[in-house]
């Protein structure tokens, strides 16, 4: 093979390569999806339905979690399904007071890399502590949070 020829066949692959690994790991990303909700005094109420979505194709889908960022809030707050329920998560780190991120069943710390489960318990150092959590109730249609 000439010199030319493998150079320019190797950039090909190289380029198929880039452009096609860049969509893969687009379609691994998780979505986020911010709910809309209500504040009526210390009680943030967020619809059940904001769980549910419908693909272009018409076909009904859960999501795993949702994020509320109230008003003038420095961080949203992330309400998980759980196996029990819900749970929701302040998504400030407990070290150094990053946002963290849902990563699938988990929240990361982008700044030093903490990770903790979808009840806020630190699995990961640097941090130690907890992500601060929220009670909740629930009807029917909406659940709670409650603020503190």
């Amino acid at each position: 093979m000439q010199r030319r020829k493998f150079i320019k066949t190797a950039c090909m692959g190289a380029a198929c390569c880039v452009a096609g690994g860049s969509a893969l790991l687009q379609g691994c990303g998780t979505a986020v999806y911010y709910a809309e909700y209500q504040l009526t005094g210390k009680r943030l109420a967020v619809e059940k339905s904001a769980f549910q979505y419908t693909t272009k194709k018409g076909e009904l889908h859960e999501r795993m979690f949702v994020l509320v960022k109230p008003t003038g809030a420095a961080f949203p707050i992330s309400l998980y399904r759980t196996p029990e329920g819900y749970t929701a998560c302040l998504m400030r780190c407990s070290h150094q007071a990053c946002e963290v991120e849902v990563q699938g069943s988990r929240y990361a710390c982008p700044c030093h890399g903490s990770e903790f489960d979808i009840y806020g318990t630190a699995l990961n150092g640097p941090a130690d502590q907890p992500l601060q959590t929220f009670k909740l109730e629930e009807n029917e249609t909406q659940i709670f949070i409650l603020l503190p």
